[in-house]
């Protein structure tokens, strides 16, 4: 079995999980939130073996193509979903958003603009350092997906009780991921720019975008801490936070030109 066959086999895992998850919007039983998450897991799984193949057959991390990018943002959440879901009983709404928005970046994976052909990293990609750099951002954009989905939720509640707990859930979501993603996106990829380039910071657009975003976090966090912000006017901030987190992810791509296209 290919890399590929696992990949595929995973990403019907994951519809499953979603149809699941919009079905439980529906019933009064808990029975089938529960279940999607547990599907969602099962697709991380099984997509293990699709990311190591990859991994052994191009003799580096497979997260250095777009391909990689998404599905290895997607084989993350079903582990961070699960987790939400055993720690802090997150509600079939948040599942559903968070379900929804891990499968649409898997199915972008087989878009006609994303090859999912293999081939060995150019040279400013075969660092160590860009592991660290990318995975960690990774593993906090995650987080923020997390964090989007109760934004969102919290939005179209009408329900106060709901609305605190949607409130919390996404500052806890952020301040989880917030390091991660500052480790990742700045800290690890200035190293990995000054091994690869020559220098710490270039102002490309990718570095420029992703230091938008984190100050939009940051600034998240900091109107929590000392400016007690709450409610709807942090929930939005962390919304316009999460678009230009994907925009930074896709758009710079493909719209701007920089250091970062061959990603």
């Amino acid at each position: 079995m290919t890399d590929i066959t696992f990949y595929t086999i995973s990403f019907g895992i994951y519809l499953v999980a979603l149809i699941i998850s919009i079905i439980s919007l529906f019933s009064k039983k808990d029975v089938f939130e529960k279940t999607s998450v547990y599907v969602l897991l099962i697709a991380g799984f099984v997509e293990t073996p699709g990311l190591l193949l990859r991994g052994i057959k191009m003799g580096f991390f497979p997260i250095t193509s777009t391909f990689e990018a998404v599905t290895f943002i997607a084989w993350l959440g079903t582990f961070v979903v699960y987790y939400f879901y055993k720690k802090y009983k997150i509600n079939k709404q948040v599942i559903f958003v968070s379900i929804a928005t891990l499968t649409s970046f898997f199915a972008i994976s087989s878009s006609p603009l994303v090859s999912s052909e293999i081939s060995p990293p150019v040279p400013a990609l075969q660092s160590y350092w860009l592991v660290l750099h990318v995975s960690f951002a990774f593993i906090g954009e995650v987080f923020f997906i997390i964090s989007f989905a109760s934004a969102l939720i919290y939005l179209i509640s009408k329900d106060p009780e709901k609305k605190q707990k949607m409130d919390e859930l996404t500052y806890k979501s952020i301040l989880i991921g917030f390091p991660f993603f500052t480790l990742g996106a700045l800290i690890f990829g200035a190293i990995w720019a000054k091994y690869s380039w020559g220098r710490f910071w270039s102002w490309d657009p990718k570095e420029t975008w992703s230091l938008i975003t984190w100050f939009f976090y940051a600034g998240y966090l900091h109107s929590r801490y000392l400016m007690s912000w709450k409610g709807k006017k942090s929930i939005i901030l962390a919304i316009v936070a999460f678009i230009l987190m994907i925009f930074t992810f896709f758009g710079v791509n493909y719209l701007l030109y920089g250091l970062h296209s061959y990603a």
